[in-house]
């Protein structure tokens, strides 16, 4: 018989709203100096492979790493998912090397994840962000990159967490045994010069920790965790999506987007030159601050350009009262801005969904950026960030027709939330719930 489905005490819940709704580790430290570097465009002939979460980002991931042959390195913000661990060591056994770089924050069981790797010959680096002891160059490090083999890059919104790629095996999932997660989205290119890239600036960031650091690395001490589930949705969304395969007929254009050597040199004039349509999901547009007021001010002028500009944006709902505040006042500024909400803004389904975690943007059907930004000054101007611009209308179609089906499925109205219903580890056994990690919430 199942557990009973009993939420968890009120200093328990306390505990965990403020998890959400702060910061566990401080993202304000001193910063040493950066050098932005210099960031090139490739023109790209190779294969490209579209995913989204919940539904291909497993299948499409797991079957570039079991065809990986000599090395897989990857920079990611947050790594929980054990099953992603497993795959790591089956490349292991064959002879792949593995390099992870990873920004150790407070996740339940992430450090215990970062020494098991290290102890079975993975090469682990704490990255170089606010979390290191060691070195702080980035406020956070918060890309999600893989490379494999120098020449498969994997450049995504989601981490590797359970939320982030749920457990589909079946590519673009199956109804009847669906494991639900957070709307996100990735590409994987195979390019040697653009892995080679993203290789140079991984291992640039891992030396920045290396260098910094006394003595070999030591294990990392276990801290603080929080494990906690929150309800589970109760359906898919009305059209899943398996991975896509893309051989482009000629090539393709691609800028790496990065934070915070490039980003805001090149995405506010994307916006502003829109001649049709903007589509924009986000986890959260914090539209007070600076470099954000110029994103959205670049946003305003290409409507004043093109009048019938289609703009649309999708967030996620207010998840916690801390929250509730801060998207009140996104609301209103967009209103400012004559974007209205229903008609140009819209809340991503609690239904379908356990969180709206991506960070797309997709211009006149033609430019598509993939990428780990978030819509706050720290994301575009402090963290380390990563993504790709794509100039490939076939791929922009793709991820406009994915939009889609979270634009008509997602909520007009901005609704307060209640006391969170947060429940204990027991509750998992009831199939109601579904586990929650709060380093998907945390706002960087």
């Amino acid at each position: 018989m199942g557990a009973a489905l009993e939420r968890l005490s009120g200093s328990a819940v306390e505990r965990f709203e403020e998890a959400f709704s702060t910061e566990m580790v401080g993202r304000n430290c001193r910063l040493e100096e950066y050098r932005k570097i210099a960031v090139p465009s490739f023109q790209v002939g190779g294969e490209m492979i579209a995913y989204c979460s919940p539904d291909s980002t497993f299948a499409a991931t797991k079957r570039l790493l079991d065809g990986a042959q000599r090395s897989i390195l990857i920079g990611i913000y947050d790594f929980t998912a054990k099953y992603m661990k497993e795959l790591l060591f089956k490349a292991m056994r064959r002879g792949v090397a593995v390099s992870l770089m990873l920004d150790l924050d407070d996740r339940t069981g992430e450090t215990e994840l970062f020494n098991e790797l290290g102890h079975h010959g993975a090469e682990v680096v704490p990255a170089p962000s606010c979390a290191s002891e060691h070195a702080r160059f980035f406020a956070s490090s918060h890309e999600k990159v893989i490379v494999i083999d120098d020449n498969w890059t994997l450049v995504q919104s989601g981490n590797w967490s359970d939320a982030s790629i749920p457990l589909n095996e079946v590519d673009g999932g199956k109804r009847d045994d669906f494991e639900f997660g957070n709307r996100d989205m990735g590409l994987a290119i195979k390019s040697k010069p653009l892995a080679k890239f993203f290789t140079k600036v991984l291992q640039s960031d891992m030396k920045l920790e290396l260098d910094a650091t006394p003595e070999a690395l030591e294990r990392v001490e276990e801290t603080f965790g929080l494990e906690a589930f929150g309800a589970r949705p109760t359906e898919p969304a009305p059209e899943l999506f398996p991975s896509k395969r893309f051989n482009p007929p000629g090539t393709v254009r691609v800028m790496p987007i990065l934070s915070p050597d490039n980003y805001m040199d090149v995405i506010p004039g994307v916006l502003a030159a829109a001649k049709k349509s903007i589509y924009i999901e986000q986890q959260y547009i914090r539209s007070s601050q600076p470099l954000i007021k110029r994103l959205l001010d670049a946003i305003g002028a290409a409507r004043e350009e093109h009048p019938d500009l289609d703009v649309r944006i999708v967030v996620a709902p207010a998840y916690s009262s801390a929250d509730f505040p801060k998207m009140q006042q996104m609301v209103n500024d967009l209103r400012g801005r004559g974007l209205k909400l229903g008609e140009n803004l819209r809340f991503l389904s609690g239904k379908h969904f356990v969180h709206c975690h991506n960070k797309l943007i997709v211009v006149d059907g033609q430019h598509v950026l993939l990428s780990s930004q978030n819509w706050s000054d720290s994301a575009v101007g402090k963290n380390r960030e990563a993504g790709v611009l794509v100039n490939y209308p076939a791929l922009a179609k793709h991820f406009g027709k994915i939009f889609e089906v979270d634009w008509d499925t997602g909520a007009k109205r901005l609704v307060a939330p209640g006391r969170p219903e947060i429940f204990g580890p027991e509750s998992l056994a009831t199939g109601k719930t579904v586990r929650l990690n709060w380093g998907d919430y945390a706002e960087v």
